[in-house]
């Protein structure tokens, strides 16, 4: 009887390690996980993705004006 708990333990920690080995195909970007050149990295990446978002939403903003 006391090896029903312990046998059901072993499986669930088997399949925690199986789900934990085979889930996360790409990690996610953390300042946590990162090293700091990796982080400041990651920063000026996102500074510039928003700068050229931007630009893109006011080059659409005055071709929408010139259109009317």
């Amino acid at each position: 009887m006391k090896q029903k708990p312990f046998l059901l333990i072993v499986a669930v920690l088997i399949g925690v390690i199986i789900y934990a080995y085979y889930a996360p195909k790409e990690s996610p970007e953390r300042a946590t996980t990162l090293t700091p050149k990796q982080y400041i990295e990651l920063v000026e990446q996102k500074k510039q993705e928003r700068k050229a978002q931007a630009a893109e939403e006011e080059k659409q903003q005055h071709t929408e004006k010139a259109q009317r």
